[in-house]
């Protein structure tokens, strides 16, 4: 709420007359495409994303849950929020800085070897993202009241960060009627989640009429990603035995293309598809020695962690409304067909790999605004 009313004031701010290297109406957050703002231009906007039981995206929640044995109760709901700035800082340079946090649900299934405590209900995930985009092509004498070819490099420097994922362990049982009891219990969980990359991409806008805009783009990028379990307990052996590290290196690549159509210069509609694919994963996966590595509760034990998926279909829609020539209202949705693979690469653990190929999608809603704090080229 105090993003949302952040906007509102600077909306309120008196807007300078900006010749924009962008064309008039186009929204240009959340939307890839070959544009830059002008300088001392800029547009902010936060924004809510949202799965649960009443809006659950082409009926994935369930599917989720009827894919995944461990996971019960409202687990897929997804509670986001975040904001994006795009600054014009140049001729032709653009500066853009992006932030999500999501809490994703996960309700674990009673587990009948341990008795634990206190379970975490929720992958508490923050997101960032920074870079530039350069306009090294504009077609000569542009219409700036239509779209025109334009050709851009764009570069991100990217970060997830997790919370530790985990409960209070009180103890095994190894029969009906034997088991070993910890008291005070002990800490254990999943920790160490975070991942860290850069990418590069190269995007061309074309229009097709005067209405309607088309952008393609080729990317390469490379991230690292690590995460871990461990127990917080003084008896080394059972410590040790709880001690695994899970981390990945890998390549991405990706492709994509997209349609901006303003029939309603006030009402821009945008549709996108994007395919991810990875490549040279390197994984390296350490577990504790010994048999009472097998005591490690089954949905954060690695001696069954596979290699996951490694390619994601992405398609995305949105409609906003420009309220005002500086602000602008907007819904949609986003739709992943291996859910958040080569987005948020440390998920790539015994915890969240389990559902990592199952499809899955959210829709989000948006306020912006958009001005100048200077003078127009």
């Amino acid at each position: 709420m105090r993003l949302l009313t952040s906007l509102c004031v600077l909306a309120s701010v008196p807007a300078s007359p900006a010749q924009a290297e962008q064309p008039f109406g186009w929204t240009g957050i959340g939307h890839p495409s070959a544009y830059a703002l002008a300088p001392g231009e800029f547009e902010l906007s936060g924004n809510l994303l949202r799965v649960d039981d009443t809006i659950d995206f082409l009926n994935l929640r369930n599917d989720l849950l009827a894919g995944n044995q461990r996971l019960v109760g409202n687990s897929g709901d997804l509670d986001g929020r975040g904001g994006e700035l795009r600054l014009g800082v140049w001729d032709s340079l653009e500066l853009f800085y992006r932030q999500t946090g999501q809490d994703l649900a996960l309700n674990i299934g009673p587990v009948s070897s341990a008795d634990i405590d206190n379970l975490d209900t929720q992958l508490r995930t923050e997101r960032e993202a920074y870079g530039v985009k350069w306009v090294f092509f504009e077609s000569l004498n542009q219409d700036l009241s239509q779209p025109w070819t334009s050709a851009a490099l764009e570069l991100t420097s990217s970060q997830n960060r997790s919370d530790d994922f985990g409960g209070d362990l009180a103890g095994f049982r190894f029969s009906a009627t034997g088991g070993v009891t910890f008291d005070p219990p002990g800490r254990f969980g999943l920790d160490r989640l975070r991942d860290e990359g850069w990418g590069a991409r190269l995007l061309f806008s074309s229009a097709l009429n005067a209405s309607t805009t088309t952008t393609a783009w080729a990317g390469y990028g490379q991230t690292e990603a690590s995460s871990g379990t461990s127990w917080d307990i003084d008896v080394g052996f059972f410590r040790d035995a709880f001690l695994q590290t899970f981390d990945i290196e890998e390549s991405q690549y990706r492709l994509g293309a997209s349609v901006n159509w303003q029939y309603f210069p006030r009402l821009p509609v945008q549709v996108g598809y994007e395919y991810i694919a990875i490549t040279d994963r390197k994984q390296t996966i350490k577990r504790g020695e010994g048999s009472l590595s097998r005591l490690i509760p089954s949905f954060l034990n690695g001696g069954g962690l596979a290699e996951s998926e490694t390619r994601n279909h992405t398609v995305y829609g949105s409609v906003n409304w420009w309220v005002t020539p500086q602000i602008y209202l907007g819904a949609g949705g986003k739709l992943f067909s291996s859910q958040f693979t080569g987005i948020i690469p440390h998920y790539n653990n015994p915890l969240s790999s389990s559902f990592s190929d199952i499809t899955y999608g959210y829709v989000e809603l948006k306020l912006g605004v958009k001005f100048s704090i200077g003078a127009g080229r």
